[in-house]
């Protein structure tokens, strides 16, 4: 005869089998391992496409045989289109149809891209445009250079702004976060961390961030120190296979919708649950991969319920609209 506390727990087990069941998203995925976009849309897979992440070289710019797109950032940017980040700068494209409708290509290194409510766009990566250390540009529409921020460092992922105005700059073992002048206002060392890849700052001053190879996610207080460690090899079934904290969003709900990315090239599609959805309590209510059409998800972007036709960003923590000028 089972106990009360073993019926409890096969009761929340099929609790959870029912919201997962029922959970629907409509996102955006990065599949780097096969250097591809796609639009997944769980309630119309009618708008679902796949498109292959291949910048058209500039003149002038000259590539290795073997290129790698490396796309990495995403942001809904207005006009119904997605920004993504890649090594020779960034590309916009029609949330409809997949179709590239603006490229600027002329770069090599390019690890984040934000477009900024004034319509000029956010790049960084390594030793650009003839700067040593974490150089930061900002490019209007012509792809002319507006401003020039230089940090020491020799590694680069994702770039947010906070509603400060201050940028969280992932720095692979630590998150700093900076200024437009270049003033390093707060260095948080994180034990674990490795080639880690986002933060983003909620409206508490707390900090939740992936650790890239270190395999977790984390959220901090704003002095730096760990108040919660979830999503990690020792508290997730092998199954789900944790084995890189790439990109997440913070949803509305409180849950967060994370890609756990398997590794480089091909041949990953079946390995780990790549798309997760987590609770605050750390529960996964939902996941998604498809080993027919990817190999290994390094970005996500839920597009439920977002007015696609607005620039979009997290200085607050969830992703929302962005007026002109804020």
């Amino acid at each position: 005869m089972k106990t009360f506390a073993a019926f409890l727990a096969t009761m929340l087990t099929l609790a959870a089998t029912v919201r997962a069941a029922d959970i629907k998203h409509d996102f955006v995925g990065l599949d780097e391992g096969l250097t591809q976009l796609l639009r997944v849309n769980e309630n119309d897979p009618a708008k679902n496409w796949v498109v292959k992440v291949a910048p058209a070289a500039q003149p002038g710019v000259t590539r290795a045989a073997k290129w790698n797109a490396a796309p990495r950032d995403m942001q809904l940017v207005g006009g119904n289109r997605v920004l993504i980040s890649h090594d020779a700068g960034f590309t916009e494209y029609d949330l409809a149809t997949g179709q590239v409708i603006k490229e600027i290509a002329s770069y090599k290194g390019i690890a984040t891209a934000r477009r900024l409510p004034n319509g000029d766009t956010l790049i960084a990566g390594v030793n650009l445009d003839g700067s040593t250390g974490v150089v930061v540009l900002e490019i209007d529409d012509a792809n002319s250079i507006k401003n020039k921020t230089i940090f020491p460092g020799d590694y680069v992922r994702l770039i947010r702004e906070t509603a400060q105005g201050t940028w969280l700059i992932m720095n692979n073992t630590m998150i700093r976060e900076g200024d437009r002048s270049g003033k390093i206002l707060h260095e948080w060392l994180v034990p674990g961390f490795q080639h880690a890849w986002k933060a983003l700052r909620l409206p508490n001053g707390h900090i939740i961030a992936a650790a890239g190879y270190g395999a977790f996610m984390v959220e901090l207080d704003a002095n730096g120190a760990v108040v919660r460690k979830f999503f990690s090899k020792e508290t997730e079934p092998a199954e789900v296979n944790v084995n890189f904290c790439a990109m997440f969003q913070l949803l509305s709900n409180g849950n967060i919708i994370l890609a756990n990315w398997q590794g480089h090239g091909p041949g990953h599609g079946a390995s780990g649950k790549q798309i997760v959805e987590i609770t605050p309590a750390g529960q996964i209510v939902w996941t998604w991969s498809d080993a027919r059409i990817i190999s290994s998800m390094q970005g996500v972007l839920v597009l439920d319920g977002l007015d696609t036709s607005k620039l979009h960003d997290e200085r607050d923590g969830v992703m929302a609209p962005l007026a002109a000028g804020k």
